[in-house]
């Protein structure tokens, strides 16, 4: 399927969606941060909730993945009956499992929060069991929303998928506001359970109206059920190396100092805005495309793809990487030093954003291209290279938490995806012949040279208007960021004019729908 102009036009929309959607996620955390603080109290939250959405939030997300290409397949081959049958099938074989592994997981709570927060001693190890009986549950609404999201995308609906965040978000700031007086944080817990059954129950008319009937039917021996657990298996490997090393990162911040685990999440949302926003948008649009590129075996427009949408990445995310490793401690004050965040947290959670920004580039490029493996049909390459990422990251970990307490965690992590996404280039080299890295290389440079000429300006902009003008009063916090942030964007600008980076006409050209368009890919 090329790119058509309606397909442009989702594209656009499903940017907008996402920004909005995080940026409402910025405002849940923020608010969680004013109410909590970075304190124990949300250390124990946030590890209540790392077990069912990080862990199987991330195998649910490699399930759809698989789920669609099979259910297209299924659609086009023996009609949409069929392909609703299986999707039947796996619903009522997901729902079954799940409702074991959310009693298993009641039941081995203690256990389990002992493996990921060990350091946890005392009334947060006991608040962290409790919450994580309360948060069991939401796995079967991941579960669902997953599989409906699959079956959507299947059929070009992108935009309601892109929108589930806000009931979610929804739920929790509305108990922030108007209920965390009046109840404990294991309500809190409870809303978000009641956001993640609104992630489903969303998109359900949807679904609904393109032709989806429940109907009860389980068959454990059906071929194509067990085809999909089949190739699921290294899609979930490959698919889980954040989560497993954020959490990784959280079961080593349990036995440091308090907060530690908190200002890792808060710099962690950050750092994943830009990649949730450019890169996962850009990767999943393309999917679809360079898999059609491989099975009519188009490798010049398949390469051609891997390069200009490799230098779009570029073009956007150093430069935004740049600015938040300058502008972190502003950032972070700006959205998160509300009620109970202070001072303390303020420099904790921007001293692991400048750890985290340093692989900000590696963690949108190693997205892309695993989507590009799974599009000519390797799914082994993006496995190893997953358990390569964790098996560094863990290493790393165990060295420099010693030296930099939950600064090295960020470290480390960003140092695993920067050497892992090194070794899928080279290996993605090797299996695509002829793919010229060197125009890759030198708009690198480029970019990177523009970058840091702005990073310095920045620098000492934020400098000079913080002994000018600002104080602590929050309104001149917030207009020297922006003042910050659009001279940083003008001289980048003009920089890049300036050295003549031909995908600088793609961006400054064309409104985000039409970048993909402009790159030719559907040709």
């Amino acid at each position: 399927m090329g790119l058509t102009r309606e397909a442009a036009k989702a594209v656009s929309i499903v940017m907008v969606i996402t920004i909005a959607s995080k940026v409402m996620g910025f405002a849940r955390d923020m608010a969680v941060g004013a109410v909590y603080g970075a304190t124990s109290i949300t250390d124990a939250y946030l590890v209540s909730l790392s077990i069912p959405s990080i862990v199987f939030g991330s195998a649910f997300a490699a399930l759809s993945t698989t789920f669609i290409p099979m259910f297209v397949e299924l659609t086009v081959q023996k009609g949409k009956d069929e392909a609703y049958k299986f999707t039947n099938n796996l619903i009522n074989i997901l729902f079954v499992f799940m409702i074991v592994i959310v009693l298993l997981g009641i039941l081995f709570a203690p256990q389990l929060v002992r493996i990921v927060a060990f350091g946890f001693e005392g009334e947060v190890y006991n608040l962290a069991v409790e919450l994580t009986r309360l948060a069991f549950p939401m796995i079967i609404f991941i579960a669902l929303a997953y599989i409906f999201t699959g079956i959507l995308h299947a059929q070009n609906e992108f935009t309601i998928p892109a929108a589930i965040g806000f009931p979610y978000n929804a739920s929790i700031l509305i108990f922030l506001f108007f209920l965390s007086q009046k109840f404990t944080i294991h309500g809190l817990v409870i809303a978000t359970v009641i956001g993640a059954f609104l992630q489903a129950a969303i998109q359900y008319p949807s679904v609904k109206r393109n032709g989806f009937k429940y109907k009860f039917i389980f068959d454990l021996k059906d071929e194509t059920i067990i085809k999909l657990g089949m190739l699921v298996i290294p899609v979930i490997l490959g698919m889980s190396v954040q989560q497993l090393n954020s959490l990784v990162d959280k079961m080593l911040a349990s036995g440091l100092a308090e907060g530690s685990i908190s200002a890792l999440n808060f710099a962690n949302r950050l750092n994943g805005f830009v990649y949730g926003v450019f890169t996962h948008n850009t990767a999943v649009v393309l999917y679809p495309i360079l898999s059609k590129f491989a099975v009519e075996d188009r490798l010049d427009a398949l390469k051609e793809a891997i390069i200009k949408t490799t230098n779009v990445v570029l073009l956007i995310v150093i430069p935004i990487t740049v600015g938040s490793i300058v502008l972190r401690e502003p950032i972070v004050r700006v959205l998160f030093e509300w009620g109970q965040f202070d001072e303390r947290a303020v420099q904790m959670t921007a001293s692991a954003l400048l750890y985290y920004s340093i692989g900000m580039v590696a963690f949108g490029l190693r997205d892309l291209y695993n989507r590009i493996f799974y599009s000519i049909q390797d799914t082994k390459t993006p496995m190893l290279n997953g358990i390569y990422a964790v098996i560094i990251n863990i290493v790393l970990n165990l060295i420099l938490v010693r030296f930099m307490a939950h600064n090295g965690l960020a470290l480390a992590t960003s140092i695993s995806g920067i050497i892992t996404t090194l070794f899928i280039i080279n290996k993605l080299r090797k299996q695509i012949k002829g793919i010229n890295f060197r125009l890759v290389a030198e708009t690198f440079v480029k970019i990177s040279v523009a970058s840091a000429i702005m990073g310095i300006f920045v620098y000492f902009m934020n400098h000079y208007i913080n002994l000018k003008i600002v104080t602590g009063f929050l309104p001149y916090q917030i207009l020297s960021l922006v003042l910050c942030i659009l001279g940083g964007f003008i001289v980048y600008m003009a920089l890049i004019y300036l050295f003549k980076i031909r995908e600088f006409q793609i961006i400054m050209n064309n409104l985000p729908a039409k970048i993909l368009t402009r790159l030719r890919l559907g040709r």
